[in-house]
């Protein structure tokens, strides 16, 4: 059970001990069927999607449908009402639309909703119920999955770098149906004005049952290495002890390739840390998988219930 909202409590052990629980049972899957699951995907997700044409580049054949595992448990192994809604790399704004349309489809059927977003998608929700506070209770529980509320150090070294990604990746970007705009959204200064700005807002949210959940991949194998390093020292890799091109001055934290760990957490909102994961294999079958998606749906699910308002 996630603490009443006055500290945020370390989920982490808790998590590993029901991680290993098995399904949910005939009771637990009873009393959850009474809410409707969103599922929101995060930047890039129109790349790893079969269906979504909006890419110029796809990835899915390869690596499966973006948050598919978690949609296929939800809806075809527990009979949930579960709907991956559709994301946007290139508006926020498009995503809370979609948000919104979810919500008010809910609240018409006086039913109540539960979120599981991942990294913008996260972003999204929380800004959607800041600006509408009428949809928060509507809202029965959130399992945010990296996002990085305090911001991304990556999304500010593509503006700001001796090497000038974004000149070099500016051509590049649109054909993934993502913009510069997106990109700083993500970064630190957009998200402390956010947080900062909105306060008290983020406050009552957090009075929704939440969890957070962050990955720490430092020091393990990781497609996301060279992000890792940067945000870990500043730098790719460092020659004698010293970052021959610094790309980031700091602060320095562990991260999950995109996300900070501390990036991740909400204040007052209870967390759950994963070493070695980074910031796909949460979503997407990519190489160096160490947790099972549709076995960590299932034990935050678990650590969610005791919390929500049963209709």
């Amino acid at each position: 059970m996630i603490s009443p909202g006055l500290f945020a409590a370390d989920l982490t052990e808790s998590f590993h001990q029901t991680y290993h629980q098995g399904q949910l049972g005939s009771e637990e899957q009873s009393l959850l069927r009474q809410f409707d699951f969103y599922l929101v995907p995060g930047i890039l997700s129109e790349a790893f999607l079969k269906e979504d044409d909006r890419s110029s580049v796809s990835f899915a054949r390869l690596t499966g449908d973006y948050l598919g595992e978690q949609q296929a448990l939800l809806k075809n192994v527990y009979k949930f009402n579960s709907v991956r809604l559709s994301s946007s790399s290139k508006s926020v704004s498009e995503i809370k639309v979609n948000i919104r349309a979810a919500l008010n489809q809910s609240a018409a059927a006086n039913r109540k909703a539960v979120f599981l977003t991942h990294s913008l998608g996260g972003l999204a929700l929380l800004e959607e119920l800041v600006d509408s506070p009428i949809h928060r209770d509507t809202v029965a529980g959130i399992m945010f999955l990296q996002s990085p509320f305090k911001g991304s150090p990556i999304a500010d070294a593509y503006f700001d770098n001796p090497i000038y990604l974004d000149k070099l990746l500016g051509t590049v970007i649109p054909f993934f149906n993502t913009s510069p705009d997106t990109i700083r959204y993500l970064g630190i200064a957009s998200r402390s004005k956010f947080m900062k700005e909105n306060s008290e807002a983020i406050t009552a949210i957090t009075s929704i049952p939440m969890i957070t959940v962050g990955g720490v991949v430092n020091g393990h194998k990781s497609l996301f290495t060279p992000a890792v390093n940067i945000m870990a020292m500043g730098c790719l890799e460092k020659v004698f002890g010293q970052c021959v091109v610094r790309l980031y001055s700091g602060p320095y934290d562990l991260s999950d390739g995109m996300v900070p760990f501390e990036s991740s957490k909400l204040p007052n909102v209870d967390f759950v840390r994963l070493d070695g994961v980074d910031h796909g294999e949460t979503v997407v079958n990519i190489p160096y998988q160490h947790y099972d998606k549709a076995q960590t749906t299932t034990a935050l699910l678990r650590l969610l219930l005791p919390s929500l308002k049963i209709p």
